[in-house]
């Protein structure tokens, strides 16, 4: 009887101990966690964004590598979810997104779980070396006797460490990416002569979208046809362009071909263009593709105080149709530069 007195005195101290220290122990877990990434923003905002994406990185599955996901909703949308079920460890529960803020790179999480629930938060921000900062934070708050229990297995102390953990595998997926991404050409700009060359073509106001392969295709069978011998073939087919109008998408152009005619025929005009000196850069790759290159003279032209002439030459030299690999297209992009009335 003595022992079982004994037995149940320490039970009620440790109840009594356990209950004091639930009242004074703290009944919220609050984990802040960030890193470095080197990285530009939104390429790390694609990869925390989604659920989706987010499973590349998860910690988790160093707990439990059988972990089972579903995903629900539109990716990256407001109310899309997450749900898990897992072993002992990592049991079952939900994400949701709450708040998704691509203009201020924040994202909210409500994170619901077997033993409880809270908020994540992920807030991107640029450093000055052009790096990004990512903060991890998560909200969780108890009931008592939870925090008893949340301090007897340091639930803080593991969340931190797996919040950590995912960060460090969200760089590694990043890194990886980075590595995909082929290096950005560089183009050499240069400076050349080119004699006077006559065109045949037809001057077009177009909405960019319709000048295509097809209809340069077009433009140059039919003028081949009509020029009927009177080609130059010593010139590769061109492209001039007389205005390109960004904000309405248009541009005045010319699919041409050089010419020794006199005349032009029927339906065609005839374009001299005079020697001169131009801007060159020789480019290599699908016609899609060009947009560096004439970024390229039109940076070096304003850094050196050129002013720019007309047309812009696009000189298509070589045959798509004897070179099937696009990336062995060569295309001269030529920007004329503008004498003054001295010269």
């Amino acid at each position: 009887m003595k022992i079982l007195k004994t037995l149940l005195i320490l039970l009620l101290v440790l109840v009594a101990v356990g209950l004091i220290a639930a009242l004074i122990l703290p009944k919220e877990m609050n984990v802040n966690t960030e890193k470095t990434i080197d990285a530009p923003i939104d390429m790390v905002w694609d990869n925390i964004s989604s659920f989706e994406k987010a499973d590349r990185w998860s910690a988790w599955y160093d707990i439990d590598p059988d972990m089972k996901v579903e995903f629900e909703g539109e990716p990256g949308a407001v109310g899309s979810k997450m749900k898990w079920s897992g072993n002992d460890q990592v049991q079952t529960g939900t994400m949701t997104i709450t708040n998704s803020d691509k203009t201020n790179y924040a994202l909210e999480q409500k994170v619901e779980h077997s033993w409880g629930g809270g908020n994540a938060t992920m807030k991107l921000e640029p450093t000055d070396d052009g790096k990004v900062k990512v903060i991890y934070t998560y909200n969780e708050k108890y009931s008592i006797p939870s925090n008893l229990m949340a301090a007897m297995f340091d639930s803080e102390g593991m969340m931190t460490k797996n919040f950590n953990r995912q960060l460090d595998l969200l760089d590694s997926v990043i890194q990886e990416d980075k590595a995909k991404i082929p290096a950005a050409p560089v183009y050499s700009v240069e400076q050349v002569e080119r004699e006077a060359i006559t065109y045949m073509g037809m001057k077009k106001e177009m909405p960019m979208a319709d000048i295509t392969s097809a209809y340069y295709g077009q433009m140059y069978g039919s003028m081949m046809g009509a020029a009927t011998g009177a080609f130059d073939t010593t010139h590769a087919p061109v492209a001039l362009y007389w205005t390109w109008d960004e904000e309405n998408q248009t541009s005045l152009m010319t699919a041409g071909i050089a010419t020794t005619a006199e005349s032009a025929p029927e339906g065609f005009e005839l374009y001299e263009l005079p020697a001169g000196s131009y801007m060159s850069v020789d480019y290599y790759g699908a016609y899609d593709g060009m947009k560096g290159a004439h970024e390229a003279i039109w940076a070096h032209m304003q850094a050196n105080n050129m002013e720019m002439g007309e047309p812009i030459i696009e000189e298509y030299i070589t045959d798509p149709q004897t070179e099937p690999d696009s990336s062995k297209w060569l295309t001269r992009v030529m920007y004329p530069i503008k004498q003054s009335a001295e010269e």
